[in-house]
């Protein structure tokens, strides 16, 4: 089974170059230990007439982008790279003109005219496959280029492949803002894309920031360190892993997790509810590593700490939010979930005993298989165990809150509306958008 991935926009190239060497990494120990069932999956092989690849695997891959820039700069690092991966000749597209952070300009100018150039490059890689399982789009939220013209062409994807799994990672702006107009971009990004994709990946700028500075002390993140940081949680879900019980045990693993059904059919069956939170552990510098002892109860009850609060740090959680019979404690709210996945890795995975995960209290009493749980033997990352959780819960809500009061108070002034309206976007169009985001919001909040 493979998944073709679309990196849109500057955020989404660099992501997904970072996914591809923390992939190819993780891929490479498993190959000599002869365990890995991840050949074909993000990778394929090259073509043998091409002697200026032929040693390096190829990422079933599209690149887009309005400007060249980060585009080549992402295609020369892979192929220096020594990892055994590179992108293949001709898998991206970029133009001269970036799209100023216009969601309009890159929807409805850039997307109408360079949509089949895309979507011809996107067939072409699906076609090699021989059985595909989905598309991966990586992109920002608060841009022109990943979040205007990569809604665009998430929307051609659904009609040229309406058959096949979407899967969204949507990296979501600083709450101090990046772009003076992202609150619109947001929502706007967030109400097309409910309409077309199977699961909506939503990571925020902040966490990722906050990872690196207080669990990876370094002092000062850049981009490709909270990228890396993105990677690693996002790889530890999607490498494979096989069903077992949720009590754990001694007996054959079941059968492996497909991508992207699974996720869908567990996580996301209900259409009001696509959006999906990911949380991972251990967190740590490298060099603390060997200095660390792991253990499965340590990890997984700071990791349900973190489903029960919400928080996606396991520094500074709330240990007093507890789930029992009024599931609130002081006021506070529990996080709710529709359902979870739980994947462990590592030493012991298979008989680690994660029930503390299927307390109803957690889940919406209308949930029909609200935890499943999957393991693998191999360790990733270098960690003896390791764990991550996508869950469908309610910790999208204040993130989605949030921006929807800055998006009103901006649009009630008439704020930066003329951009919008050069490119076709009328203030219709904003409550319709709006509209949906409240669908959103509310569905969340009764959960």
């Amino acid at each position: 089974m493979s998944v073709v991935t679309l990196q849109l926009g500057q955020c989404g190239t660099q992501i997904g170059h970072a996914l591809f060497d923390t992939l190819a990494r993780e891929t490479e120990v498993d190959q000599a230990s002869g365990k890995s069932p991840l050949f074909d999956t993000f990778f394929r092989q090259p073509d043998e007439q091409r002697t200026d690849t032929k040693n390096k695997r190829h990422a079933r891959s599209v690149l887009v982008d309005m400007e060249p820039k980060v585009v080549d700069r992402a295609i020369v690092s892979a192929a220096s790279s020594s990892t055994k991966w590179c992108y293949a000749p001709g898998c991206c597209f970029s133009q001269q003109s970036g799209s100023g952070n216009n969601w309009a300009r890159g929807y409805n100018s850039y997307g109408p005219t360079h949509v089949n150039n895309v979507c011809d490059l996107v067939r072409r890689e699906a076609e090699r496959a021989d059985y595909l399982g989905g598309f991966l789009m990586l992109q920002s939220m608060a841009g022109g280029t990943g979040a205007g013209l990569g809604t665009y062409i998430a929307e051609a994807i659904r009609d040229s492949f309406p058959s096949s799994f979407l899967m969204n990672h949507c990296i979501w702006p600083y709450q101090s803002g990046e772009v003076i107009v992202q609150n619109y971009n947001s929502l706007l990004t967030l109400a097309h894309l409910a309409e077309v994709s199977d699961g909506i990946m939503l990571v925020e700028n902040s966490a990722l920031h906050s990872t690196c500075q207080r669990l990876l002390n370094i002092e000062r993140p850049s981009f490709t360190d909270m990228n890396a940081v993105a990677a690693r949680a996002l790889s530890s879900a999607l490498l494979p892993a096989s069903y077992r019980p949720i009590t754990g045990g001694t007996g054959q693993s079941g059968r492996p997790v497909t991508l992207f059904g699974d996720i869908v059919e567990k996580l996301c069956c209900h259409p009001a509810y696509r959006l999906l939170s990911l949380r991972s552990l251990p967190q740590m510098p490298a060099g603390s590593i060997d200095f660390t002892t792991f253990t499965w109860p340590a990890i997984l009850r700071r990791l349900h700490q973190m489903q029960i609060t919400g928080s996606l740090l396991e520094e500074g959680l709330r240990w007093d939010v507890k789930v029992n019979s009024s599931d609130s404690v002081q006021g506070r709210q529990v996080n709710k979930s529709l359902a979870a996945m739980l994947v462990l890795r590592g030493q012991g995975a298979r008989q680690a005993d994660a029930s503390m995960f299927s307390h109803p209290g957690l889940y919406t009493p209308w949930a029909i298989q609200p935890l499943s749980v999957a393991s693998s033997p191999n360790r990733f990352a270098k960690f003896e165990m390791s764990a991550s959780l996508l869950s469908n819960d309610q910790s999208c809500a204040n993130l989605i809150r949030s921006m929807q009061d800055k998006a009103y108070s901006m649009f009630d002034a008439g704020a930066y509306l003329h951009q919008y309206q050069q490119f076709g976007i009328e203030k219709q169009d904003f409550e319709g958008c709006f509209a949906r985001i409240e669908d959103i919001y509310a569905s969340y909040k009764a959960l």
